[in-house]
């Protein structure tokens, strides 16, 4: 419940937020959403009873991390344009890193320290780590409110509501739903599977870290052949490569085959999402781009939170995986279909 309420918390603030990024720019929002973050932890220390858990793990969390992904990505957008790509796939590959290192850590901490102090030592490492390094962010041009004062330059691309009357934003705020629909189930019950499976525990948690690392070199990989072969055939590949692997899980293969599919699902999972944030600044260019992709991160977000508790409910219902990954990658057909629509050109 905590997990689902940050993110829809997180998606529903994030029109406000990008916007904000887009006027006043990245440095002051970013500088906030990592001392909300690391506040959140420390005052988790504390926690005594559920509601605080939810309030502060759910709500507070979900409102200080709304910024953390779009204002980078955003920033990003805007300052480059030819090899956007990979300045992205960079940047987002420390998400990936993080996924990688950030259970291992964790768990190190709380069997060294307990619980508590884990929160406090997560909560001062954000605020000596995440604070002082957004403050070295800007736009390349000043913000958008500066531009329009000044007359000197003018961003290009469509203003907000511009964006929101077009049909392309909604079909890729779908295309991006149904890939976190499919992300989050599958990672959240990857060990869960692979137990049933008859793999142990340990085996089976090792397909996670592999999943991260995939995720790691799928980010910059990908990244650079967006700039190379366009962002399209890019997206295309990716979701090739996160397809098959999913319906071949369905089969139910081996403990090995398995390990490679994660690989697969991981290079094409990460290359999708770097491609759809990249899409984004091309349909509809920078003016705007932390709201937009604002919005679009509020349609991840709602899949991403559905996905992992619809696949629960399901599992319990038929006593399988069967259906949940049929319907995850039924999703990802349609995230093919709307992602090609979406970053088609308009029809006058």
């Amino acid at each position: 419940v905590a997990a689902s309420l940050n993110l829809i918390i997180g998606g529903a603030i994030a029109f406000g937020v990008g916007a904000a990024a887009d006027r006043y720019g990245p440095r002051r929002v970013l500088a906030l959403s990592g001392l909300l973050v690391g506040a959140g932890y420390l005052l988790a220390s504390a926690i005594s009873a559920l509601w605080q858990f939810y309030l502060l793990l759910g709500f507070f969390l979900g409102v200080g991390m709304s910024g953390m992904y779009l204002v980078p990505t955003a920033t990003v957008s805007r300052w480059f344009a030819e090899q956007r790509g990979l300045a992205l796939g960079i940047v987002l590959a420390g998400l990936s890193l993080a996924y990688v290192t950030g259970g291992p850590l964790s768990a190190y901490l709380i069997n060294t320290f307990g619980w508590r102090t884990a929160y406090l030592l997560m909560g001062g490492l954000v605020w000596s780590v995440a604070v002082p390094a957004s403050l070295f962010m800007t736009n390349p041009q000043g913000t958008a409110s500066s531009l329009a004062a000044s007359h000197s330059l003018v961003p290009v691309g469509a203003t907000f509501r511009e964006a929101l009357e077009d049909r392309r934003l909604w079909l890729l705020l779908v295309s991006w739903l149904l890939l976190g629909f499919a992300l989050i189930m599958v990672t959240v019950h990857l060990v869960p599977y692979m137990t049933d499976q008859g793999v142990s525990l340990e085996r089976a948690s090792l397909a996670l870290s592999i999943y991260g690392i995939s995720s790691i070199a799928g980010r910059l990989a990908f990244g650079l052949a967006a700039d190379r072969l366009g962002t399209r055939p890019t997206f295309w590949f990716c979701l090739v490569s996160q397809f098959l692997p999913l319906a071949a899980v369905l089969a139910g293969p081996p403990p090995l085959v398995l390990y490679f599919l994660i690989i697969g699902f991981g290079l094409g999972a990460a290359g999708s999402d770097t491609a759809v944030v990249k899409a984004a600044s091309e349909v509809f260019g920078v003016r705007a781009i932390g709201a937009i992709i604002g919005a679009l991160g509020l349609g991840w977000r709602c899949g991403a939170a559905i996905g992992p508790a619809a696949a629960g409910f399901l599992y319990d219902l038929t006593g399988s995986y069967s259906l949940p990954f049929g319907l995850a990658s039924a999703g990802l057909l349609v995230s093919f279909a709307c992602f090609t629509v979406g970053t088609s050109p308009l029809r006058s």
